[in-house]
This record gives C-alpha cells, sequence and structure tokens, in this order.
C-alpha cells in the first residue's frame, strides 16, 4: 500500500463487501428461486388453459391432476436446457444471454417433445388437441412476460443493492483500463468494476512486477474480487503468464481482455485444430445441417404460401392492371447470396421502374407510387411475389433485405461490415424490418442500424427464431413501420 490512507480506504470497501458477499450468497439461491417460478407458472398455466377449454367445450372443468401433470412435463422439458446452459443465474438474465428468441425456441421445442411424448405413450386423450393449442399460446405469452418480469426485477434489486453485481478488477495499461471502463457503462448493469491496477506503459523485458501483483492480490481477496480481466498486450506472453502466475492462488475467472479486438468481434471464441488452438472472430453463417434445414423449411413454406395465396395474387394483380398502366410485375436487379446478382420478383406499386445505376428510393408521399401501391406498401403484400425468389433458391424467407445493386456499392464504401450482410441469403423480411428498420434510408446512420440488426440476425440464426421473425411479420406493429 502506498499510504496511510489508501489503506483505510481499502479496509472500508472491505467492510463493505461483508454485506454485499451476504447478498451474493443469498443470490445463489436466485437459480431455485426462478426455476420454481417458471415451473409454477408453466403448471398454472396448464391447469388454467386446460380447465378452461373443457369448461366451455363440455361443461365442466375435467380432471386437474392431469393438466398438472402435462404442465410439470412442460416445465421439466422447458426448464433443463437453460440449467443446461446455466442460464438462471443473474448475470445471464439481467446481461440478456437469456432473449426472447430463445425462450420462444425452448417453448417450441418443449411443446413438439411433449406432443410426441404422448404420441408414443398413447396419453394424448389426457389433454385435448384445443386445450393443447390454447396451452401453446397461452405458455408462451406467460414465459416471455415472465423472463421481461425476472429482467425488470432483478435491474431494480440491483440498482437497490439488494441483488450483488459481479465484482470485476481490470490489470493492464491506463489507456485500456478506461477504454474498458467506458465500454462496461454502457448498458451492463451486471458487474462493476471495484479495482483497477495500471501497469507501466514502457514495461521493459523481464521488469520484476512481483510487488505490484502482490499488491493486486491482497486487494483482490480484500475487495471479494469475483472476475480479474488482463488488458495486457497479447504479444507479451511473459507478461501474462506473470499476472496469471500471481492469480493462481485466487479464486476467481481470471480473462484476457481485448478490448479494441472484441468491439469489432463482440462473439469471438476459442476454437482448437487438434492440439492447435485459435480465436475465432467469424464463423461459416450456417453449418451444412442448419443450411439443409433452413432451405428445406423455405421450400416448404413458400410453396405452401403461393398455394393458399394464388386468390389474392389474382386479385391483387387485377387491382394493379385497374389502377395504372403498365406490367403487374417489376423485376428489380439486387445483390444477393456471396454477391451474386440476382433479379427479385415485387408487385408493381410505382409508376416507374428503375433498375439502373442511380435508383432513388421511395420517399414518404412520394408521387411515383401508385393508388392501389400506396395500400399494397403498407400491407407489404408488394413483397409476396418474392416467394418464387424463394421457391428458385435466389432468397430466403428470412435474412438481410436485398437492396439493390447501385445502394449496395454505395454503401460498401461507407460501412466497414456492410459486405457481411452478404453471407446468407437475403430474405422477403428480417429482423431489422420487424424492428422497424426498413424504407427510406436517408443517412449511414440509419443504414448502420439496419445493417446491425442483419448482423445480429446472421450471427444468432436458428430455425425457432426464423419462425419468430415470420409471426413478427404479420403481427408485430414495428413491421409495418416506414411503409410509404
Amino acid at each position: 500500500m502506498n499510504n496511510l490512507a489508501e489503506v483505510r480506504n481499502l479496509k472500508h470497501q472491505a467492510s463493505k463487501t461483508h454485506r454485499a458477499e451476504w447478498i451474493a450468497v443469498n443470490s445463489l439461491g436466485f437459480t431455485a428461486l426462478a426455476v420454481l417460478l417458471e415451473v409454477s407458472v408453466i403448471v398454472a398455466m396448464a391447469v388454467i388453459t386446460g380447465a378452461l377449454y373443457h369448461l366451455v367445450v363440455y361443461g365442466n372443468a375435467g380432471v386437474l391432476e392431469n393438466y398438472g401433470s402435462v404442465g410439470a412435463l412442460a416445465a421439466l422439458i422447458y426448464t433443463i436446457p437453460f440449467l443446461f446452459r446455466d442460464e438462471y443465474r443473474v448475470q445471464s438474465i439481467v446481461g440478456k444471454k437469456r432473449t426472447v428468441a430463445s425462450a420462444f425456441m425452448v417453448w417450441n421445442y418443449a411443446i413438439l417433445f411433449l406432443a410426441v411424448i404422448g404420441f408414443l405413450t398413447k396419453s394424448t386423450e389426457v389433454f385435448s388437441r384445443g386445450g393443447m393449442v390454447l396451452f401453446y399460446f397461452a405458455g408462451l405469452a406467460s414465459v416471455v412476460s415472465t423472463l421481461l418480469l425476472m429482467r425488470v426485477g432483478l435491474n431494480h434489486a440491483m440498482d437497490s443493492g439488494l441483488v450483488a453485481r459481479r465484482r470485476l478488477m481490470l490489470i493492464g495499461s491506463d489507456a485500456e483500463i478506461s477504454d474498458m471502463i467506458e465500454r462496461l457503462a454502457v448498458n451492463c448493469r451486471e458487474v462493476e468494476v471495484v479495482d483497477a491496477i495500471a501497469l507501466p506503459d514502457d514495461l521493459l523485458p523481464g521488469q520484476d512486477l512481483t510487488d505490484r501483483l502482490s499488491q493486486a492480490v491482497s486487494r483482490a481477496r480484500m475487495m471479494s474480487v469475483d472476475d480479474v480481466v488482463m488488458l495486457v498486450d497479447w504479444r507479451r506472453p511473459e507478461q501474462i503468464d506473470v499476472v496469471v502466475e500471481a492469480f493462481a492462488v485466487v479464486p476467481v475467472g481470471l480473462h484476457l481482455g481485448a478490448s479494441q479486438l472484441m468491439a469489432r468481434f463482440s462473439d469471438a471464441t476459442v476454437v482448437r485444430f487438434g492440439s492447435a488452438a485459435a480465436l475465432s472472430l467469424s464463423a461459416a453463417p450456417l453449418a451444412p445441417l442448419q443450411a439443409v434445414a433452413k432451405r428445406t423449411f423455405d421450400v416448404v413454406v413458400a410453396s405452401v404460401a403461393v398455394l393458399l395465396l394464388s386468390p389474392l395474387f389474382i386479385a391483387i394483380s387485377v387491382l394493379i392492371k385497374w389502377d395504372s398502366t403498365g406490367p403487374v410485375f417489376f423485376r428489380q436487379r439486387r445483390t444477393g447470396f456471396n454477391l451474386r446478382e440476382v433479379r427479385i420478383w415485387k408487385f408493381r406499386t410505382m409508376s416507374t421502374l428503375d433498375d439502373g445505376d442511380v435508383i432513388v428510393q421511395a420517399q414518404k408521399n412520394d408521387a411515383r407510387v401508385t393508388k392501389v401501391g400506396r395500400y399494397l406498401r403498407q400491407l407489404n403484400f408488394d413483397e409476396l411475389p418474392q416467394l418464387f425468389n424463394v421457391i428458385s433458391g435466389d432468397m430466403s424467407l428470412v435474412g438481410p433485405r436485398p437492396h439493390a445493386v447501385a445502394h449496395d456499392r454505395h454503401y460498401e464504401e461507407r460501412i466497414g461490415v456492410y459486405v457481411r450482410r452478404l453471407k446468407v441469403r437475403p430474405g422477403i423480411t428480417g429482423w431489422a424490418q420487424v424492428h422497424g428498420f426498413r424504407g427510406v434510408t436517408n443517412t449511414d446512420t440509419q443504414m448502420r442500424d439496419r445493417v446491425a440488426h442483419d448482423l445480429h440476425y446472421i450471427d444468432n440464426w436458428s430455425l425457432a427464431l426464423d419462425i419468430y421473425i415470420l409471426m413478427l411479420t404479420v403481427f408485430s406493429p414495428k413491421a409495418y413501420r416506414n411503409a410509404d
């Protein structure tokens, strides 16, 4: 310690952590409480929906124990994946590792597995099909609501000191420490930096850090640090080894930080090729089996949709011909998967058919938009012919929206990660569109927001996420925002 004031300050901080430790120990029980809460909600929904459906259809509530058994099994199937992934921790829920999309995906798997069990055990009469459909939607709403309520409650609990945040110590240069603190201050409420140890910027090879690291170890113990993040130059392995060795005797998580690098590649992971290790900055967008599953889903759903919507296609075609002169369909060059140029199909909504090197996007109250076209754009019906693009393999049901070739050339020069959105097939709808990022893009900032959502979709793809986005496309008001 450098002076008496610092010693007193550390002792004061240490005394404060006794209460934090007591709170943290109690917060370990949060996992059990969270599991119990979700199980209770799911069982309650099973009993309520089963009894309600039976009462309406048959005039009596039926056997409540049967509904409870079905709910308990569904709850078991639903909670196990999150338990194995350790996603009932405070940090997982507050840090949004547990997402609405993952809840939706796991709930679908749980209901599907429940149906398979019922079929194999010939016990489907316990819960009628109508009751099961009602349970599916009510249960989905309840698990999503429970997750969001837990997140809000935990945020308030941490703000009031009822639940302890994870305590971090940073070790590195002043610049790296400052940069990391700034990044953690942005939407990272589940952790707090309780101490920082600055290492000399002009550290010479072989320079002794024993005294400084010994001090850091003592402070880590005294302040009940949970994790130590080393913000050390990766080109100095001897320095990393010294820090690792010093903290080997402390029960903390030890992490090698690279704030500048990780800011660009937030999902970087360590992969192994035999005995060799590498930092994976960007994985292939879809594994082979995932690509097959997505393509099969696209073809089946798009083909069924074309058959069911054929009367609507005919009606829209008649309205377009009645409203204005010109073709029913509009085809435009767009940049598709792996920079391959494709021509997409759309119902014509404008009096012009721009497809050159300069294309002016439709603006609000654009005079080029026809009367029928305005309604088609507001309802997203103008995109329906792209179902044929999906069937032919040029597009997917869900993916980054394809832009005109001229617009791609414009934004490739201005947004460095723009071309990453072309690592998958473009989609009729996408994660950006259901969040309102659609329509005209007058600024680079608007396009960056759209690209950020597209990249989030690529990095977190699942078949359940595709289904979730398709549902939002139909039912969410945001999916219809900015439609001109």
